[in-house]
């Protein structure tokens, strides 16, 4: 979930990642990386675990065998962010190259012009900050990053979420879980959740949750290779004979496992990487395979709490930042990258030379860079242009008074628009009121719009086709019309101080016009697995880092960043001939009593027979 779209103080899971499987991407290390290597990577990440000791505070070790030490780092995301990290801890020379703002999709916004009395600007966002309890890579960094007010590291300052409510219309009770609550609920919260309870049973006709129950457990215990092929190649619409059950079931399972969390239409998703996601957030609310918790959040605005350390960090590692700068074309010679053409904010072109390049740019503007020489060199660019993005931007909402609902997100099953938001200030660390805006605002109401192309319920127009004061006035009918149907007064017009649209969103030919998006996400689409990249290109100084390369989850995430950003590292190490240490890079979790059964599945795969269970249904 943008907004990732989706953990404990010891980050490290119980199991770190897999050797190559056909449906995973390159090994954490390096398959020609030394026994040191190995070893001091595997005790790097055994000490961040057991809270020994983080790489982070190790002195640059200066590489060792290679053709050079500058690194071009285009994009300043948790991709590149996290590639220049890894490199300068390994003593290489970054320069980091980034056209708008540090932090990319991750960064915070300020709202110009809302501070006053010295207050700071309100925060804005282009969607809520979600670290699900499966992710594992990222927290290894942020445990490696140190908190700007020196008390322990950015992990520190993750708090952790309830549960999700799931907010319905037309009069029906909203029906929330929770994995840790903070207590046990009063007599009208268990009433409100058996009314609801019984609603969701009578909505949606018990035969339809056997079947989705079946279907997850098929692909949980499917192998590797059916994954990679058979799932990777069945739409996830396909995959639960969605077309033949209830609007309630497709609403629930269909279009809330894709379209409300990373923004991809059921009908196009693939199964391989939407049956992934779906079983590692069932896996975390039962407590397997995660940091404990359902999910966290930070404790404040993104960039304060999360992307300043992180770059006062690598400024003190020596990492070099050019704010404005865009990377227009990368020149091939003799086989390599030999010098790259970037943008100052002034307008100049620039030449620039490095002995290695990381592209960490979104992949609608990596491909763009791909020449037919690299496109020759290399045909896996090539065959990124067919990958596809589509929307998720978020708006926020500024109230006067705390507007908490749950400790988690809500997630609107019913609204047009696919909304999911979170209530911020109740996991702030701060007095809101004291330190942003006019003094006024208590609260910020954060909410993801995934679904672009639907018609409203206020104008019926999509919100491409909206102004930027219809999408917000749209946006609060859908939350109304989900959270006060039952008689309940959660967003009253008076307690509204302002909103904030994502900047992304924007009307080249005036408002009232269709509306274009400068930050669309990656999906994962059918078949999008074999259109990914890997880290490495063929050619040899040309490494990619961003959430579209080959990453466990395969989905836009700032997980699968931060993943693609140490394996470009160590591709690029492996080619430096760099005796530095790999980055320790975590795999998917496998429930111990599924591995016989998805080994077994790979048999009966390689023999052309279905999965054991996939019967034909009643």
């Amino acid at each position: 979930m943008t907004g990732d779209s989706l953990t404990s103080a010891a980050t490290t899971p119980a199991t770190a990642g897999p050797a190559e499987s056909p449906s995973g991407p390159a090994p954490a290390t390096p398959a020609a990386a030394t026994r040191r290597r190995f070893v001091g990577g595997a005790l790097g990440a055994g000490a961040v675990a057991l809270g020994l000791g983080t790489a982070a505070h190790a002195a640059p070790r200066a590489p060792a065998g290679g053709t050079g030490r500058r690194v071009a780092v285009f994009g300043a995301g948790v991709a590149g962010l996290t590639a220049a990290q890894e490199l300068a801890e390994r003593g290489f020379e970054v320069t980091v190259y980034e056209r708008k703002e540090l932090g990319g999709k991750s960064r915070s916004i300020p709202v110009p012009g809302t501070g006053t009395g010295g207050r700071r600007d309100l925060p804005g966002e282009h969607g809520f900050r979600f670290v699900p309890g499966f992710y594992h890579n990222l927290p290894e960094t942020l445990a490696r990053i140190p908190a700007a007010d020196g008390s322990g590291s950015v992990h520190d300052h993750l708090e952790p979420l309830a549960g999700v409510l799931y907010s319905r219309i037309g009069g029906r009770e909203d029906l929330q879980f929770e994995s840790n609550p903070d207590g046990l609920p009063s007599v009208e919260e268990f009433q409100r959740f058996l009314i609801a309870l019984f609603q969701q049973f009578t909505a949606l006709p018990a035969h339809e949750t056997a079947f989705f129950a079946r279907q997850m457990a098929v692909f949980a215990t499917s192998g590797d290779l059916r994954r990679n092929g058979e799932w990777e190649q069945t739409p996830w619409m396909e995959f639960l004979r969605a077309e033949r059950m209830s609007e309630e079931f497709r609403k629930m399972f269909a279009e809330g496992m894709t379209t409300h969390l990373v923004a991809s239409r059921p009908d196009v998703a693939s199964t391989r990487a939407t049956g992934i996601l779906s079983e590692l957030y069932f896996y975390a609310l039962a407590g397997r395979g995660s940091t404990g918790y359902m999910g966290r959040v930070l404790d404040g605005p993104t960039s304060e709490v999360w992307i300043a350390p992180w770059v006062a960090r690598l400024r003190a590692l020596g990492v070099r930042f050019r704010v404005g700068w865009a990377v227009e074309e990368l020149r091939p010679s003799g086989g390599r990258i030999a010098g790259a053409r970037v943008r100052d904010p002034q307008g100049r072109l620039h030449d620039t030379e490095a002995d290695w390049y990381v592209c960490a740019i979104p992949v609608e503007r990596a491909r763009a860079l791909w020449s037919p020489a690299l496109r020759a060199a290399d045909p896996a660019l090539a065959r990124m242009d067919r990958l596809r993005t589509e929307w998720m931007n978020g708006i926020q909402f500024y109230l006067d008074r705390p507007t908490p609902v749950i400790n988690g997100f809500v997630d609107y099953l019913d609204s047009p628009w696919a909304l999911v938001s979170i209530s911020q200030a109740q996991n702030w660390a701060r007095d809101l009121p004291a330190g942003y805006g006019d003094g006024t605002v208590h609260d910020c109401f954060s909410v993801n719009i995934a679904r672009w192309d639907t018609p409203g319920v206020l104008y019926g127009k999509p919100a491409r086709e909206c102004t930027r004061e219809e999408i917000a006035a749209e946006t609060l009918a859908q939350m109304r019309a989900a959270l006060e149907d039952t008689g309940r007064e959660v967003l009253p017009e008076a307690h509204i101080r302002s909103w904030h649209l994502d900047p992304a969103i924007t009307f080249p030919g005036g408002e009232g016009g269709t509306a274009e998006n400068d930050e669309p996400l990656t999906v994962s689409s059918v078949g999008a697995w074999n259109d990914r990249p890997e880290p490495a290109t063929a050619v040899p100084n040309l490494f990619l880092a961003s959430d579209y390369v080959r990453n466990t989850l395969s989905c836009a995430t700032m997980e699968g960043a931060n993943e693609t950003g140490k394996r470009a590292v160590n591709a690029l190490l492996e080619e430096a001939g760099s005796d530095a240490d790999a980055c320790p890079v975590h795999g998917l979790y496998v429930p111990p009593e599924f591995r016989l059964l998805r080994t077994a599945d790979d048999v009966r795969y390689r023999l052309g027979l279905p999965h054991v269970l996939d019967l034909p249904w009643p």
